[in-house]
């Protein structure tokens, strides 16, 4: 033995249980499964171990506690059970340890589509799970439209007398007010299941159908309805089913970097991608690949349905325990564990790697280089960006103008270079009319562009303008006028959703726009940055709102201090009274000249 146990292993028992390692202040460092609690326990003694973090665990132990178990399941749960409540520092954990959202067909005499998440107690069917709740509203989202199920809670549904804004849109069939009969409900029910199911090709075939009748029969409306539909379902449909993909997968990678280990999954069910989602781990920078996996089927299957292809990127050489894990984990399950070597699922399989990669790269704040090269690449760059800005103004229906400027680089927000500016009438320099961008656009960006040339300012690499062609142009113009010559300029416009992943972004050296898409680490960087100007430009605009309460707009008249401002007030009511007031009638009040009646007159009517 290369190093003295804490206890003597010859007294522990052949039998399947836990072990628990302590440290000297008898803190539980390391938990532990077996077939043979004295096998494995002694393994650790017997060889010096080669993992840097085995050696390091077992060099702390002081004492060894175990608990039995009437079976190898019953040790793995209770295990998992253990880890999650004690949380030892040698143990892998898993950041990520929610339930996971599906859609949930009620069983009810008016069926209705919902989110759920929890354990699945409630009777109906359950379709997922998805990686995350976004996936499962753009599913809903997509269905109503075309499926027109209601939505409501149960009070509101039995209480109605008329049909909601749902029915309105068409999102709804307003079974509650019987506009559709139960009957006709159920086939819609009937085709939402079908769909859910993946058969969609069944709902195609009935529509068409359907379709041809209406319009043998000279029901022209209905028959552009029935179109109507097909043409949406397609749309869902597009690229979306692809038939050398297995009906039902989970895809599982597991990725390092140089200080964190993350698990990204892709799920797909019913012939469908439903997403990809990314799980940290802690304590499994040094682990090996095989508790890693452990770790986490661990924890993902315990709660959910095991699908019937699992694949991986990992050593052929773990499948087995792995599979036998599955087994212990759900004694029913039939899953197979592939590793792809070729085809649609290696290349699946890659894809989720590649999205995990760009999800870890930009949830770290610490080290946003790789979503600056994805930038550089994206872009066409010749180099990395070091450092970006972004502009954005805020207005409050037209007054309080402002814009902000802010800076990003590797390490994160550069907050030491954020800037705010004034554009409205408070101003003393360029004046900005009320609730013009462009305007707006060219003052912001005119005395911020001569601060770079003036070297007040770090010139970025890349300038973002938050805006579409017509802003770009604006920037432009203001790049030129100031003497700034081969300066990057890239307007990012909001998608026709305008959600996160459907920006348009239109570029000062290149033609046409570009669409990155959610999955892009660019677009996410080019996001963060800009959101992070909207944020810093309405944070300006809300406190000068705020301050504004407490002020008068005499303040700002040359001549009128806090004497002759009560004195005006007073012998009006108030700012209104003062502003129907003629120059004749001010310049009447005591103290008031006539010279400066004819100042406030003008300023409070310009």
């Amino acid at each position: 033995m290369w190093i003295a146990p804490p206890i003597q292993l010859n007294e522990l028992p052949q039998e399947p249980g836990v072990y628990r390692m302590l440290n000297a202040q008898r803190k539980v460092i390391y938990i532990g499964k077996a077939r043979n609690l004295r096998k494995r326990v002694s393994s650790y003694f017997q060889r010096q171990p080669e993992v840097p973090r085995t050696f390091a665990m077992v060099k702390q132990i002081r004492d060894i506690e175990f608990s039995l178990a009437a079976s190898e399941a019953e040790a793995l749960i209770l295990e998992h059970n253990l880890i999650k409540q004690l949380k030892p520092r040698y143990n892998v954990l898993l950041k990520d340890s929610k339930t996971y959202p599906y859609l949930l067909l009620t069983d009810e005499h008016y069926p209705k589509l919902r989110l759920y998440r929890g354990k699945r107690e409630l009777s109906g069917e359950y379709f997922g799970p998805f990686p995350h709740a976004n996936a499962v509203h753009q599913t809903l989202h997509s269905m109503e439209a075309i499926f027109q199920l209601r939505d409501c809670d149960d009070a509101t549904f039995h209480h109605r007398t008329r049909p909601c804004m749902q029915h309105q849109i068409g999102r709804c069939s307003a079974p509650c007010c019987d506009i559709v009969s139960h009957r006709d409900y159920q086939q819609q029910v009937e085709e939402t299941r079908l769909f859910l199911q993946g058969k969609n090709q069944t709902i195609l075939q009935q529509w068409q159908t359907n379709m041809q009748q209406a319009s043998k029969n000279m029901k022209f409306e209905a028959a552009a309805q029935w179109r109507d539909k097909i043409q949406a379902l397609q749309s869902i449909l597009a690229g979306n089913e692809q038939s050398d993909l297995p009906e039902e997968a989970d895809a599982i990678v597991m990725i390092r970097r140089a200080e964190s280990v993350s698990i990204s999954m892709g799920i797909r069910r019913a012939h469908c991608n439903l997403g990809t989602h990314n799980i940290r781990l802690k304590q499994a920078s040094d682990a090996e690949d095989e508790e890693i996996l452990q770790a986490f089927m661990m924890e993902h299957y315990q709660h959910e349905q095991v699908p019937k292809e699992i694949l991986l990127q990992c050593d052929p050489s773990l499948l087995a325990e792995l599979q036998k894990l599955l087994k212990l984990i759900q004694a029913s399950c039939s899953s197979q564990l592939k590793i792809p070597k070729r085809g649609k699922r290696l290349q699946w399989i890659k894809e989720i790697q590649r999205t995990g990669e760009q999800q870890q790269a930009g949830g770290n704040k610490h080290d946003q280089k790789p979503a600056f090269e994805a930038l550089a690449e994206l872009l066409d760059l010749p180099e990395t960006p070091h450092l970006i800005a972004a502009v954005d103004n805020a207005h409050l229906s037209g007054q309080h103008t402002v814009a902000a400027v802010v800076y990003g680089g590797w390490q994160g927000p550069e907050k030491k270079y954020y800037r705010r500016y004034q554009l409205d009438e408070t101003t003393k320099n360029q004046y900005v009319p009320d609730s013009d961008d462009y305007a707006a656009m060219e003052a912001v960006l005119s005395r911020f562009y001569r601060a770079i040339v003036a070297g007040k300012m770090p010139k970025p690499d890349v300038m973002l303008i938050d805006g579409g062609k017509g802003q770009l142009d604006i920037a432009i113009q203001a790049a030129q006028l100031a003497g700034l010559k081969d300066f990057k300029q890239v307007g990012v416009a909001k998608g026709v959703s305008r959600k996160l992943g459907a920006e348009v972004l239109w570029s000062s050296w290149c033609d046409g726009p570009l669409k990155p898409g959610i999955h892009s680490p660019a677009l996410m960087l080019i996001a963060r940055v800009r959101d992070e100007s909207h944020r810093f430009a309405g944070e300006y605009m809300r406190k000068r709102k705020k301050n504004s309460m407490f002020h008068s707009s005499l303040d700002r008249i040359e001549g009128i201090g806090t004497a002759k401002r009560a004195t005006l007030l007073k012998h009006f009511g108030g700012i209104d009274g003062i502003k129907r007031a003629s120059r004749t009638q001010l310049a009447q009040v005591s103290g008031i000249s006539e010279i400066l009646a004819a100042r406030v007159f003008t300023a409070l009517h310009q």
